[in-house]
């Protein structure tokens, strides 16, 4: 009898041990408790897609005349949206010591923003309605719009203040605003003053767009053999 009972005993506590119960009521196989793969699978609606590193943008703020864009780099930190990261950042206005000035005030608020079928809407607080002193309403709003259609993903941007869609900017039409480089001041290029040797001897060469002469001195480097005056001898 203490044999058979042994047995009884043995064989329900297999069947216990064969199939637990989670917290949630699911039946995982003991095999899989122990180390094995688990079966369940997590909803796609729990993944969120995170930025893992810094990313380098682009920010276009007034120039110190408020009438053109200059476009400052900044590193944006980790971020899970980069487009409301690079709003908040347009907002807080340019870096210390540069020459280039907040468009719009900065208590202005970013309430929601959004991207689909490559428009982004960006709801702001009415504070964005002023822009700042000196500056033109032109450069204030392009200067949000450039910012936003640096990304391939943004070909337009719609502009909504406390809900309500932004029709008109001052007397601009703000019902399809697209990027407008036009407005981005342009940066010369660093100019170089030619060298010119101390010594008259050599060949007199004239570049396009340059009234005065250059003298290369005689050495093999600086002189066209094909072009090179024939000999008076």
């Amino acid at each position: 009898m203490g044999v058979v009972l042994f047995s009884l005993i043995f064989i329900a506590g297999c069947g216990t041990l064969e199939t637990l119960v989670n917290k949630d009521g699911a039946s995982t196989a003991f095999g899989d408790f122990i180390g094995g793969k688990s079966t369940t699978v997590l909803p796609a609606a729990t993944s969120v897609s995170t930025s893992s590193d810094a990313k380098s943008i682009f920010l276009y703020f007034a120039d110190s005349t408020g009438k053109y864009l200059v476009k400052e780099q900044r590193l944006l930190p980790q971020t899970t949206s980069v487009a409301r990261e690079t709003v908040n950042q347009w907002l807080k206005g340019p870096d210390e010591g540069t020459n280039s000035r907040a468009s719009v005030p900065t208590t202005t608020v970013l309430l929601d923003i959004a991207i689909k079928d490559n428009i982004a809407i960006v709801d702001l607080s009415k504070e964005f309605l002023k822009p700042n002193s000196n500056v033109s309403p032109e450069v204030a709003l392009y200067g949000l719009v450039n910012t936003l259609t640096q990304f391939a993903t943004v070909k337009q941007v719609q502009i909504r203040i406390e809900g309500k869609a932004l029709l008109k900017y001052g007397a601009i039409d703000a019902t399809k605003l697209i990027n407008k480089a036009s407005l981005i001041k342009a940066v010369a290029a660093p100019t170089t003053n030619p060298i010119v040797p101390n010594t008259n001897k050599g060949l007199e060469v004239t570049t396009p767009g340059n009234t005065s002469s250059r003298v290369f001195p005689e050495s093999p480097s600086s002189i066209n053999l094909f072009n090179y005056p024939p000999s008076s001898t």
